[in-house]
């Protein structure tokens, strides 16, 4: 078990400020139609400018993406009901100093249209990453994915493993039963209720600055777009007995007071995992972690899964110009 480091200030907390506030402004006003071109720095070989780009959806990029940061290339799936937007600032500034990020939106999230599709699939929304990717220039990425979006990782892992350079998952499950009663409960509850339901009761009472952390929604939900996520994870087949011979390097992260996707279900995606011949999976169980705890502990996350990361390179992984 690992125990977080304490929490400090971010040390370019104003920096990852400006960033969201960039965000948060430019969604507000309706200008992601009209960003500007990818800079020189895109190309080959090339430093990734820091600043954000927001990209808008198009027949060969399905999901509204926004990139930033420099290094090799990390793509970062939300949870259950979640937009890009709703990353905690420290924990994606801290991970913007050394990769190269794509925060995406699923189809009905965020500005990303639903489409005309009548099914969504865990299947069919990693594919639409995968397309997403490779209209962005990435051929091959490391994948973090918190918890709806660690079950879309694992799906990327299984269908296109071509693409795939380390797997990061963050309050996970490699099936969707054991934690469909929680997705019920949390369907049930109300945004205040949620919130105060999140973080373990006595190290909020200590630590009441988390909460505001939790970035707010900047656009109503579209419940027909929840609905159909919730149908998918319904319908996934989950890991077990579809792993092949090869696994990419794996790091689970889990939060010891995680009641929705709790550690055991961390340790059986660990033992699925380790029992791929070769395969290299660490499991992290932060002390008094919650489902939101990049939330709580941001640089600590960050600084597990750069540590991670930095011992499994992707030399094959390049940007090439869309």
């Amino acid at each position: 078990m690992t125990t977080p480091r304490l929490a400090k200030r971010p040390r370019h907390a104003l920096a990852a400020g400006l960033i969201w506030l960039a965000l948060l402004l430019l969604t507000a006003a309706g200008q992601s139609q009209a960003q500007p071109p990818l800079a020189a720095a895109d190309s080959p070989g090339a430093h990734a400018p820091a600043a954000p780009h927001l990209l808008p959806a198009s027949p060969d990029r399905p999901l509204d993406s926004l990139v930033l940061g420099q290094g090799q290339p990390l793509v970062l799936l939300t949870g259950y009901a979640m937009t890009k937007e709703m990353w905690d600032t420290g924990f994606i500034e801290a991970l913007a100093r050394g990769h190269r990020l794509a925060l995406l939106d699923y189809r009905g999230m965020g500005e990303t249209p639903l489409g005309e599709a009548a099914d969504i699939s865990l299947a069919s929304m990693a594919d639409d990453v995968v397309r997403t990717m490779a209209g962005l220039g990435i051929d091959k990425a490391h994948i973090l994915g918190w918890s709806m979006g660690g079950m879309v990782a694992q799906e990327i892992a299984l269908s296109r493993p071509e693409a795939v350079c380390s797997l990061t998952l963050l309050a996970t499950a490699g099936e969707f039963a054991s934690v469909r009663p929680a997705a019920d409960r949390l369907g049930a509850m109300g945004p205040e209720e949620i919130l105060s339901s999140m973080f373990p009761a006595a190290w909020s009472a200590a630590h009441p600055e988390a909460a505001g952390r939790v970035r707010p929604r900047v656009r109503q939900l579209d419940h027909t777009a929840v609905s159909r996520q919730y149908a998918a994870m319904l319908g996934w087949p989950g890991l077990t007995g579809r792993l092949g011979k090869t696994s990419p390097p794996v790091l689970i992260l889990a939060g010891s007071a995680d009641w929705v996707c709790p550690p055991r279900l961390s340790e059986a995606l660990r033992d699925s995992f380790a029992a791929v011949p070769g395969s290299n999976v660490r499991l992290a169980v932060l002390e008094n972690g919650s489902h939101w705890m990049m939330h709580q502990f941001p640089e600590a996350l960050a600084d597990d899964v750069e540590d991670f990361l930095a011992r499994h390179p992707c030399p094959d992984a390049r940007r090439r110009e869309p």
